[in-house]
């Protein structure tokens, strides 16, 4: 039932899936870097290495991806993810994870010496070794003695088991007991794994959809309530999108709406602890916020206007402080009424000292007119939402707006005509009838509305340099010194081939172009088998340090332009 469920939106597989270990692994550049440093750390033999981070922030599934990084490194592993254990329990698991036969009986010195007389083995074999303990957090005392008593092995000053621990914040919490400093004096790398942030959330979502072979994505204001719930931890993330694509059907919408992710979030805050409590802070805070404004309405309607002046009238301060409380509250609970009440009481004051502020009330009213305005467009949308909460109702511009295409929008603002700069950009690849789209993306500073309307088989680059004129065509247009902005250059070009996806263990013909493109610029020596593995990506890392390239470790967009460019250079 629940293939079907996903059959019918047209996905390929459950794109949220709560396996650890599932195709088209979503890095940021937190994840490479500790990625990187982790993989040196086990390569280059550091001994004791530690991975912190919150419940479902993503660890095990990080763990996967190293695994996979260390592949064809010679490297001979143990993983254990019991930690339940005494410290007899743990090296027997650690020996049984090797391949080792220890007896049943045998005590922690009998064990110790098995392990040791197998990692020297190895290491005479020119082979390095890797404990790997999921869970550490769980470890007591002794267990986590246990370990340091095998970090300690060394042959010719070189460690004979490198040593990940993974747990989460109470790990850090344990190793800074005094018991465990001389542990804790061992650890080389130490690195905390976050959760994402607003940006990273939405583009995981979309990365994960994408993957699955849907065309839904997710829009700012579901977003908005999303991240809200999650605070960008993966696995709540996962909880709440499933649900969604079950709301999405049960409802008989075809997008990601407010409605839908907010009928998710209902579902797993019944259960969910931490979601319900996220949602209950926020709004406690949207009422406290309205409270304030009542207040400040009341005292603004009924207090001030009556600070006497020099003559016993109602004073130009009193008047004025009241036409700035009500402008100030105009964005929680404004009223047409009570603005309109502002304006007579201003308009029956002495004209010789109140003009000013009749003024300033009618500034207060337009406002309210405008926040109104828009608070009724949104909701008839169907974005005014949740996001109000999130953001407490404290700002004119906090309120939700729905995505529009400027091409209908009916704004007087109309985009700038385009340049004949712009129409030579557009010209070579025959998109001068988008000159319109780019005009309006400088207008409004947004690549994206120019970005969607490409045809597949161009390609839209930022990038801050232009290679020399040669055999790969691609035009340029100076979006630095127009827009004033990054990036410096835009370019289109159409590329040979795209990668989709990058992980350990995928094959496609395109990272077979990949490897040929690499192995003729000297980066590539291994098999030309099509298939991404520890060669391909050091490579490609390699390639994006000499060209001096952003280092995303994957070959994305402008590393491929660069691999055409300076193969065909060559």
């Amino acid at each position: 039932m629940t293939n079907d469920v996903f059959d019918v939106l047209g996905l390929k597989h459950n794109p949220f899936s709560m396996a650890a270990d599932t195709p088209g692994y979503f890095h940021t550049e937190a994840t490479k870097q500790i990625l990187d440093e982790l993989a040196f750390g086990i390569l280059s033999r550091k001994g004791f290495l530690v991975l912190c981070g919150e419940v479902g922030v993503g660890k095990t599934a990080l763990l996967y991806q190293l695994l996979r990084r260390l592949e064809g490194e010679q490297l001979v592993t143990s993983w254990i993810f019991n930690t339940m254990l005494n410290k007899e329990e743990l090296l027997h698991a650690i020996a049984r994870d090797f391949g080792l036969e220890a007896p049943r009986e045998a005590n922690v010195a009998q064990l110790v010496e098995l392990l040791q007389a197998f990692l020297v083995e190895q290491n005479a074999a020119d082979r390095n070794c890797a404990i790997i303990v999921d869970e550490a957090h769980n470890l007591s005392l002794p267990a986590m003695e246990a370990l340091r008593m095998l970090s300690n092995l060394e042959v010719s000053g070189r460690k004979l088991v490198q040593i990940l621990m993974v747990g989460q914040p109470e790990l850090k919490e344990r190793m800074d007991e005094p018991k465990l400093r001389q542990l804790r004096s061992r650890i080389t790398i130490y690195r905390e794994l976050q959760a994402f942030n607003a940006e990273e959330t939405g583009r995981y979502v979309n990365f994960k959809l994408a993957a699955a072979g849907s065309q839904l994505r997710i829009a700012k204001a579901p977003l908005k309530l999303l991240h809200l719930a999650t605070e960008g931890n993966t696995r709540m993330i996962n909880l709440i999108m499933e649900r969604s694509l079950y709301a999405a059907l049960a409802f008989g919408e075809q997008e990601l709406s407010v409605r839908v992710l907010r009928a998710a979030v209902d579902e797993i805050a019944s259960c969910q602890i931490e979601v319900a409590a996220r949602l209950g802070a926020r709004r406690r805070r949207g009422l406290r916020l309205a409270a304030a404004a009542v207040v400040l309405v009341v005292f603004a309607g009924l207090v001030a206007p009556w600070i006497p002046g020099a003559d016993g009238a109602r004073s130009p301060l009193g008047l004025a402080l009241g036409a700035y409380l009500a402008r100030d509250a105009a964005q929680d609970a404004p009223s047409q009424a009570q603005t309109a009440a502002i304006v007579d009481d201003a308009a029956r004051a002495d004209n010789s000292n109140t003009t000013a502020v009749a003024e300033s009330v009618a500034v207060a009213a337009a406002e309210t007119q405008k926040v109104t305005g828009a608070e009724n467009a949104a909701q008839q949308s169907g974005a005014v939402n949740y996001a109000d909460a999130a953001q407490g109702n404290n700002s004119l511009t906090g309120i939700s707006k729905p995505e529009t295409d400027l091409s209908n929008t009916g704004s007087s603002a109309q985009a700038p005509a385009p340049t004949q700069e712009m129409l030579a950009f557009l010209k070579p690849f025959g998109l001068e009838g988008r000159a319109g789209e780019l005009a309006a993306a400088l207008q409004r500073r947004e690549l994206v509305l120019f970005e969607n309307v490409l045809p597949g088989g161009v390609q839209l680059l930022q990038v801050d340099r232009l290679p020399k004129e040669g055999p790969v065509p691609f035009t340029a247009f100076p979006w630095n010194d127009v827009a004033g902005e990054n990036p410096s250059w835009l370019v289109l070009w159409e590329p040979p081939f795209m990668v989709q996806d990058f992980y350990y263990g995928y094959r496609n013909e395109n990272i077979l172009a990949l490897q040929r493109l690499l192995k003729r610029l000297g980066y590539y020596w291994g098999p030309d088998d099509g298939m991404v593995g520890p060669v391909t990506w050091r490579a490609i890392n390699s390639f994006q340090k000499d060209m001096k390239l952003k280092r995303t470790m994957w070959p994305d967009p402008e590393t491929v332009f660069w691999l055409n460019v300076m193969s065909k250079q060559g």
